[in-house]
């Protein structure tokens, strides 16, 4: 099945199927809900998926002499996926944008703004598939920041640390000047040398998102909850949940710090545990679910977002031609 694509589109390398390892079922069921989406209200049954596998060369057997035992375990795997995206309709519930049957997986025709924040999280998980990824992981920040600030009492700070397309709130300059005035909010003095830095480094180190929860009416910031967030949208995430430990380098913290990753993948398995749960270290893990069930009562987060408009309202309107 020869597949190509038509006017402006946002997508590229929709026949090249995911590189993971099929334990990790979820990566695949977002592959089956992106092409949900790209077929703009169709029908997209598992013989389509199996096909789109079977083309990409996948599926090991040869056309004129089926292997049936190889059918059918690819069969019974991407029934699997199904029903794992069954469950994901039932637990999301209003946030879920697609209809699923044993079978098939569709397209709602009217989606709510949570549906619209399931779909951009949706896309960020998928960056492979992308044209201008850039755009998308930094109004993820932007998401995840706000999500975080639903999490957190009212009188926690939170700002923006990472290098971005959208203009951090209060930390700007080389990656000193940020470690500087962290240091200074925080009433802590810093430790890191010269050399540790180059000079012309801008950059985040892989910090996207400082937050600490100080206690009302007290000068003394000792002994109070501090927050290193990060935002990974890679499907190497689980590599990057201990990237934010290096600051505590940096800073002679009096506080114990919780390491924080958000990452805009479902990745649970039906009984809701998280798949790659052996290889988890961080304090606290924000996936696809904690965070729109953060923004429930927050209708438009998602339409302030630059992608909005020029990314996910053109990938929920864009439909794939099949030739």
């Amino acid at each position: 099945m020869e597949k190509k694509m038509s006017g402006n589109s946002v997508f590229k390398k929709l026949s090249s199927v995911p590189e993971k390892s099929y334990f990790n079922e979820h990566y695949f069921c977002d592959y089956v809900e992106l092409i949900a989406l790209v077929s703009n209200e169709d029908i997209v049954s598992s013989s389509d998926i199996y096909d789109r596998f079977y083309d990409d060369g996948k599926i090991n057997v040869n056309s004129s002499e089926l292997n049936s035992e190889e059918v059918d375990k690819w069969e019974s795997r991407i029934i699997s996926w199904y029903e794992l995206l069954k469950y994901r309709e039932n637990y999301y519930g209003i946030s879920y944008p697609f209809i699923i049957n044993r079978k098939t997986i569709k397209l709602k025709h009217d989606l709510n703004s949570n549906q619209l924040i399931y779909l951009f999280l949706l896309l960020n998980s998928n960056l492979k598939y992308i044209e201008d990824k850039n755009i998308l992981t930094s109004d993820f920040e932007e998401v995840s920041l706000q999500a975080f600030k639903e999490y957190l009492p009212t009188i926690a700070k939170i700002y923006r640390f990472g290098k971005s397309m959208i203009n951090n709130d209060r930390y700007t300059g080389s990656i000193s000047d940020k470690i500087d005035l962290f240091a200074s909010d925080l009433k802590y003095n810093t430790k890191y040398e010269p050399h540790f830095f180059a000079e012309n480094n801008n950059g985040d180190g892989g910090l996207d998102i400082v937050s600490w929860i100080p206690f009302k009416d007290d000068l003394n910031t000792n002994n109070m909850s501090i927050y290193f967030g990060q935002c990974a949208t890679g499907k190497d995430w689980v590599k990057k949940q201990d990237d934010t430990k290096k600051f505590e380098n940096y800073i002679n913290f009096k506080s114990n710090i919780s390491h924080v990753l958000f990452i805009p993948y479902d990745g649970r398995n039906i009984d809701s545990k998280f798949n790659e749960e052996s290889t988890l270290s961080l304090n606290l893990l924000f996936d696809r679910l904690r965070i729109i069930n953060l923004l429930l009562d927050n209708d438009t987060v998602v339409e302030e977002l630059i992608s909005f408009s020029s990314i996910l309202k053109k990938a929920i309107s864009y439909e794939e031609d099949i030739v």
